[in-house]
């Protein structure tokens, strides 16, 4: 349904949209048939960008090739799509960083935005999880549809800002789909889409909310970055906040990532190279951002974690106080205090609200009686939300009345007292509330714990399915794995009758290789050429090492010229694609053959034989190039 509203916000012609570089990196992508070459060309022209890829490339970790000083060694580093799509990024950000919606807050939007993809990178470093540097523009753009509607509707989106004045994410979604028929997360993947980003991108940026991934969400490539997301999301927060905000959203970020299997310190040093990274980029790209993160400071060597919060063992529960009556006001938060509770103070339900948001409270003790939002409207705006159905809110009142009193719990509350100054009596009702919200807190505490449990058993189970299923050496799946893929190509094939193609490629003398410059030089040439391999495919297709020196490629909807075409690729990819090691510098050929799905061939056995006899017949004819295989009834009448 949003796909047709999508449609109509494009033809206003105002999205946000690439650059004119941009859009060329967008076509290259696009194109089956594109090369390294043509995207290093691309990215060239422009020397900004050329030394925003290459920065990005050299700052991923957890790869064995040299620190990139070109946009080749970049590729090389992140594979063509990545920098395509790295590229379509960063020229986002130098296109718009301004614009006509008034109140649309630009500094900030990037700001957390670039905060969130740098997060999700780390992340994804020390989990090994995904692509590092397609995670990074995945979450980069997370929010495009934000600056979409700020693009599109300046007037009406600074109207709806205003109104909501930085409220709840799901109020804002809301009240965009009422106002606009669409809401930003639609808009964001409808954008992804249309741009024809990784097809994971769009179905993360719809199902994206900061909380578990729904069980309607089958594909476990976007379960997991889902959740890569609501852990960088809550570190993005926490360096866009106020001091007196981040320690919440600190809490919140450890959480998360505890879930993912980071232990304290580790999440302790991602966070800081999050910053300094943070703080890096921003001034390459002109994004304000803060270096002292004072609210954080304190917190991480203090936060630990326990059964109860660590504000609760010592007693110091956060009160919000409300009341527009100033001395009754001031003697509520001195007998507060006075019994050991923090205090905080707001005038009105809307000055309440903002207080809540930026310091999280445990407790709400607020007048009924208050100008502009009164206690009851108060109650029940905080129940509308997630945080705010957690609160323990006591309205003082002084009116008793039956009908009155029922009024009250009816908006929400917990507890009422009558406003008598008689503070010794108010003081003795706070205890029940102390009591449900340590309750409550341990209750919570109890699912966390259940739930970083699964979570981390799913992992292992996930790292232990992916090893089972990858070559150590190449990181290329294995012969299991490409069987599988190929199995599930077969029946695709079988159902839609559209053609499917295999390659098998073979490294020529690579017995040599290992005899005369030892095993270390041979895995290292392995390797490589796997990396040379993967960087010539399209999207859809799969490479795999199912021998020693032996690799298959599953091409789908491939026809057996369109198969003939990409081995090609592939192998002039590998004869120029030089390894560099201490003592060694060379290069190998490879010889290719071609199978594919015609008559006669009626299992993926048969496939594989007809390619591994193209091998065999390429070899015989020289070695480094393509012979192409034939179902057996044809060779044999040719």
């Amino acid at each position: 349904m949003f796909k047709k509203r999508f449609e109509k916000m494009k033809h206003t012609g105002k999205l946000p949209t690439p650059s004119g570089l941009g859009m060329r990196l967008l076509v290259l992508t696009w194109d089956e048939e594109c090369s390294i070459g043509d995207v290093v060309q691309t990215i060239q022209t422009d020397p900004v960008l050329t030394s925003r890829v290459i920065k990005l490339a050299n700052s991923v970790k957890n790869t064995r090739q040299a620190p990139a000083s070109t946009v080749k060694d970049a590729a090389a580093r992140l594979g063509t799509k990545s920098v395509c799509s790295v590229g379509l990024g960063f020229s986002l950000i130098l296109g718009n960083r301004t614009g006509k919606c008034p109140s649309f807050p630009y500094d900030e939007y990037w700001g957390w935005s670039l905060a969130n993809a740098l997060a999700a990178k780390q992340i994804c470093e020390r989990l090994s999880l995904q692509k590092p540097a397609e995670v990074f523009t995945c979450a980069l753009l997370m929010r495009i549809g934000r600056l979409a509607l700020a693009s599109a509707y300046p007037d009406e989106y600074s109207e709806v800002l205003n109104r909501l004045q930085n409220g709840p994410v799901e109020i804002l979604e809301r009240v965009e789909r009422e106002r606009f028929a669409i809401d930003n997360r639609e808009i964001s993947a409808g954008l992804m889409e249309d741009w024809r980003l990784p097809d994971y991108f769009s179905q993360v940026a719809l199902h994206f909310n900061g909380q578990e991934p729904p069980p309607g969400v089958e594909s476990e490539e976007v379960r997991s970055v889902l959740r890569i997301l609501n852990c960088s999301s809550r570190i993005a927060n926490v360096c866009s906040s106020e001091a007196a905000a981040q320690p919440i959203h600190w809490r919140a970020a450890r959480d998360f990532c505890d879930e993912l299997g980071i232990d304290l310190e580790a999440f302790t040093e991602l966070y800081d190279e999050t910053v300094a990274e943070w703080n890096d980029w921003g001034e390459l790209f002109g994004i304000p951002t803060r270096s002292g993160l004072e609210g954080v400071s304190i917190e991480k060597s203090s936060l630990k974690r326990g059964g109860v919060s660590t504000l609760l063992k010592e007693g110091r529960l956060r009160v919000l106080a409300v009341d527009d009556h100033e001395i009754s006001l001031r003697l509520l938060v001195a007998h507060l205090e006075g019994d050991g509770y923090e205090v905080k103070t707001a005038r009105n339900g809307k000055e309440a609200l903002e207080v809540n948001k930026k310091w999280a409270p445990q407790m709400v003790i607020t007048d009924w009686m208050m100008p502009e939002m009164d206690g009851l409207e108060l109650c029940q705006h905080l129940r509308a939300t997630e945080a705010g159905r957690k609160l323990y809110i006591l309205v003082l009142t002084g009116r008793d009345e039956e009908d009155h009193i029922v009024e009250v719990f009816e908006a929400g509350a917990d507890d009422y007292i009558e406003k008598t100054g008689k503070f010794k009596l108010l003081l003795a009702r706070t205890r029940p509330g102390l009591r449900v919200i340590k309750l409550q807190e341990e209750n919570e505490q109890h699912l966390q714990d259940k739930q970083r449990k699964n979570a981390k058993l799913e992992i292992a189970k996930r790292r232990l399915k992916d090893a089972a299923m990858t070559d150590s050496l190449t990181e290329l799946p294995n012969r299991r794995s490409a069987i599988k893929r190929l199995e599930k190509e077969w029946a695709d094939s079988s159902r839609t009758r559209g053609p499917l193609a295999a390659i098998i490629l073979d490294i020529d003398h690579f017995k040599a290789v290992n005899d005369n410059y030892g095993h270390d030089i041979g895995d290292a040439m392995l390797w490589s050429t796997a990396q040379a391999i993967n960087r010539s495919l399209r999207r859809g297709d799969t490479c795999a090492r199912i021998g020693g020196e032996e690799f298959l490629v599953i091409c789908p909807n491939t026809t057996l010229e369109g198969a003939k075409q990409l081995a090609e690729r592939i192998r002039v990819a590998v004869e120029e694609n030089e390894v560099t090691r201490p003592g060694f510098t060379g290069s190998v050929t490879v010889s290719l053959g071609v199978g594919y799905r015609a008559q006669g061939i009626l299992s993926i056995d048969q496939l594989i034989k007809m390619a591994d006899n193209a091998v065999y017949q390429a070899k015989r004819s020289g070695r480094n190039c393509v012979a192409a295989g034939y179902p057996e009834d044809r060779r044999q009448s040719a």
